[in-house]
């Protein structure tokens, strides 16, 4: 890719976003509603106002476990479905207690990468649905849903799975804002809940700000990593477009 003239200035997040804007060229990946606190001073249409208002996606819930055994009925992506897939996610939408039932992703990246684990252990990342952050108490949710997901991973395989836990870490929603910069740590920018979300994405390039960009989940063409990718390709056409 073209890289822009040298003066210009690329910031990965925005904290104090009213104090950079002498910069020549701006590129923002944080979440929309985000970015509508850090310029509350300035000027949005209508439109852009009703897109910063959507919903969030849902976020999710991740369990990074070293383990002392292998599985070898376990390939690099597994998934193991709700019994009720619907009813999981009204509850996922509804706030209410998706964990009962629900779905769990394991991406073992050592069947690919067989340096990410020690000879005859396995590195997985176990992630399940959840609400976007609102003030939950993850301290509570979280060994709730930890005790269903091991249910279900010890069921399916035959045998407890919770011994063979070596070592563990958890990412919960919060940490996900945290270290991406989405509104509530939704993964999918804003919510794909109504049937015209798709058309109500945010624009790659601001109308109201000369100079400002936008890429990742909450922006245009949307969530997940390829239309992420595609969306910093859009935004720095337009960048180079416009140098």
């Amino acid at each position: 890719m073209q890289r822009p003239n040298p003066d210009s200035i690329y910031y990965d997040d925005f904290i104090h976003l009213q104090e950079k804007l002498c910069a020549k060229i701006i590129a923002l990946r944080r979440g929309r509603k985000l970015v509508q606190e850090d310029m509350a001073d300035y000027e949005f249409s209508v439109r852009q106002y009703q897109r910063m208002e959507q919903e969030p996606s849902s976020s999710a819930l991740i369990f990074y476990w070293g383990l002392s055994a292998q599985f070898p009925e376990l390939d690099l992506h597994n998934i193991m479905f709700s019994e009720n897939y619907e009813t999981e996610f009204k509850q996922i939408q509804s706030n209410g207690p998706f964990w009962e039932d629900p779905t769990v992703y394991i991406h073992i990246s050592n069947r690919l990468e067989p340096e990410d684990a020690p000879k005859d252990k396995d590195s997985w990342f176990v992630m399940v649905n959840t609400p976007y952050d609102q003030g939950q108490d993850w301290d509570e949710i979280v060994p709730l849903v930890r005790e269903k997901v091991l249910e279900r991973i010890s069921k399916v395989l035959g045998t407890s799975i919770e011994p063979l836990i070596e070592m563990e870490e958890v990412l919960r929603p919060q940490d996900i804002e945290q270290r991406t910069s989405s509104v509530g740590g939704a993964l999918y920018g804003t919510s794909s809940n109504d049937r015209m979300a798709a058309f109500l994405r945010h624009s790659n390039k601001s109308n109201s700000v000369k100079g400002l960009y936008f890429c990742g989940g909450s922006a245009h063409p949307g969530g997940g990593v390829p239309l992420c990718l595609l969306s910093g390709k859009i935004a720095s056409e337009w960048l180079i477009e416009d140098e």
